[in-house]
């Protein structure tokens, strides 16, 4: 989904201008994509809906999975839904796709002109100000006895030694207290509606039942390499781009440098990096 922020000095977030990040973002996770649709799939399904869809992956996945049903991608960027039916039409996929808003309900309905099996939603309601009402808009989309699936990630991941030589020990952890304070500073400027409660307890406010949990985990030791070690760099960067004003002056050096393929320090030379991480999606129960 795209994201605009009103604020004068931090830089908005436009999907619509990352297409080449979404496309390979999709691709490395594909097999995640896959092994989600077989479980959250169910016979007899006829429409699916894929709401921020990004690069498509989950909505090529159902659609893969299967063929016989109707599949949706939706987004609020136009260069984006552009990019979800391009790879459709190169894997020779059938979806449809749809620009419409989850903090505009009405376009979400228009958009989805039919009862859902499965609702998907990854990343999405994080950006909508009021995020119970946002669940409850995707929630209206379902036929009964349908599903909505959230993902919305679970604890950050974590990549580092604790002490790197480089900076203060414990940058990373550091890196997920400023992350925590981007996140209150940006609900702030939108006058978000707080949500003092759990992505379980978020779903059965909105009405649905059954909540569930799949549960998937990362561990891949040091050293990281190839693909892993880039995916690792990339992460860290994002973070480090969109917490840096929340970062110390000491921090910011240190990332710096740590960032920096030129420096003597940069992360990508080491051997110790790692991926641990909880992959986390709530799944709730129409009727």
């Amino acid at each position: 989904m795209a994201h605009h922020s009103s604020h004068g000095h931090r830089a908005a977030v436009d999907f619509g201008e990352e297409i080449e990040h979404l496309r390979e973002s999709a691709e490395a996770e594909s097999e995640r994509y896959r092994r989600l649709a077989e479980q959250l799939s169910e016979p007899g399904d006829r429409v699916y809906v894929d709401v921020g869809c990004g690069g498509a992956g989950m909505a090529l996945a159902l659609a893969a999975a299967r063929p016989e049903a109707r599949v949706i991608a939706v987004d609020t960027a136009p260069a984006v839904v552009d990019l979800a039916s391009e790879r459709a039409e190169q894997a020779g996929l059938a979806i449809e796709t749809a620009v419409a808003d989850v903090g505009r309900p009405e376009s979400l309905a228009t958009a989805v002109d039919a009862p859902a099996d499965l609702v998907w939603a990854r990343g999405v309601v994080h950006h909508i100000a009021d995020q119970q009402a946002a669940l409850g808009a995707l929630a209206a989309l379902l036929a009964d006895g349908g599903r909505l699936a959230v993902d919305e990630g679970g604890p950050r991941p974590q990549f580092l030694p604790w002490d790197l030589g480089v900076g203060r020990p414990g940058l990373e952890v550091r890196l997920t207290e400023a992350g925590s304070r981007f996140k209150e500073a940006v609900r702030g400027e939108h006058h978000g509606v707080s949500l003092p409660y759990g992505w379980n307890v978020a779903l059965e406010q909105a009405g649905l039942s059954e909540v569930r949990t799949l549960n998937e985990t990362v561990v891949k030791p040091a050293p990281l390499q190839g693909a892993d070690l880039e995916a690792a760099l990339r992460s860290l960067t994002a973070q480090v781009d969109r917490c840096e004003e929340f970062l110390d002056v000491e921090d910011r050096a240190a990332w710096k440098s740590l960032l920096d393929a030129e420096s003597p320090h940069w992360l990508g030379a080491r051997r110790d990096l790692h991926h641990l991480e909880i992959q986390l999606v709530y799944v709730g129960l129409k009727g």
